[in-house]
């Protein structure tokens, strides 16, 4: 994400407030990065979400956590920004800032990389950030062309790239908030192993994960339906056409509920990912910066229901 204390900022306020939101996950705080004062920021996350006719954001604790279609928008405000920074940049006749590119799963968006950036843009605020949501097979593909800088994603990606362990995350039940089991704690997927399904598609990790959670409970699952989007499955389970094993703190809906799995075996690994050709100053600073966060504040990535 791009310093919110630039030029572009000036022209285009609440864009770099949308922005904001995507990399702190308390009003307080975006506020602050934005450069606002919190009851501006708050009257101006209502505002948006009265003109779209979609919640935002959700209050989480102290803070917040972005609904699906928060975390789109965040994502598109960066990537605005990052373009208007750099025109900005061009018209003063200023020397290009350095910049670099951050690949993500949108399962790992806000919650483990917008730690990363913010607490990376605070040692290092100059830099220009640009994010890029793809799958995994995108990822190491831009990885390849150099488009893409880094990323954090899952599985362990072959030798050809650097690979620094970031955290786990779990891998639960999404069942209709209506479900005789909405209520309940954990849940053995042998219990469920009659009910209808939707699932990601096969091109997706998550896919993987799921496929041998299921053949370990030996189970043969009943799939209705095949998505390519988190929010897709998440909105046909709220209807109550089926239940979906999905990523911890992946996807939110107002009428669904996420269950822990008794399966062991339910968690995923993911970390960041490089071209271990790169060897360029950033890029370095930026993995070095990702292991003094886990030296510091171990298991601070993990992600559980």
């Amino acid at each position: 994400m791009v310093n919110e204390k630039t030029g572009a900022a000036s022209l285009v306020p609440e864009l770099a407030q949308l922005a904001a939101l995507g990399v702190e996950r308390s009003i307080t705080r975006a506020a602050a990065r934005a450069a606002t004062s919190q009851p501006t920021l708050s009257r101006a996350v209502r505002r948006w979400e009265d003109a779209l006719g979609v919640r935002l954001v959700e209050a989480e604790g102290r803070g917040i956590r972005l609904t699906p279609e928060g975390n789109l928008l965040t994502v598109a405000a960066e990537e605005a920004l990052l373009v208007m920074e750099t025109a900005v940049r061009r018209v003063r006749g200023e020397p290009r800032a350095p910049a670099i590119t951050i690949a993500f799963l949108r399962s790992l968006g806000p919650p483990v990389v917008g730690e990363l950036v913010s607490s990376f843009l605070r040692a290092h605020p100059g830099v220009l950030i640009g994010h890029r949501e793809a799958s995994t097979a995108a990822v190491l593909d831009g990885i390849d062309a150099r488009q893409i800088d880094l990323a954090v994603t899952a599985p362990h990606p072959p030798g050809r790239f650097g690979w620094l362990h970031l955290g786990h995350q779990a891998i639960v039940l999404m069942v209709p908030s209506t479900h005789q089991l909405a209520d309940r704690g954990a849940v053995a997927l042998r219990e469920v192993g009659d009910e209808a399904f939707l699932a990601l598609d096969h091109r997706f990790h998550t896919r993987q994960v799921t496929d041998a959670l299921w053949a370990a409970a030996g189970i043969a699952p009943r799939i209705t339906m095949e998505a390519s989007d988190l929010l897709t499955i998440a909105n046909y389970v709220s209807a109550g056409l089926g239940m979906a094993l999905v990523p911890a703190d992946s996807t939110a809906h107002a009428r669904t509920v996420n269950l822990p799995l008794a399966d062991a075996g339910a968690r995923r690994e993911f970390g960041l990912v490089w071209g271990t050709q790169d060897d360029r100053p950033l890029t370095l600073s930026f993995v070095a910066h990702a292991h003094q966060l886990g030296e510091r504040y171990p298991g601070w990535a993990d992600i559980d229901l």
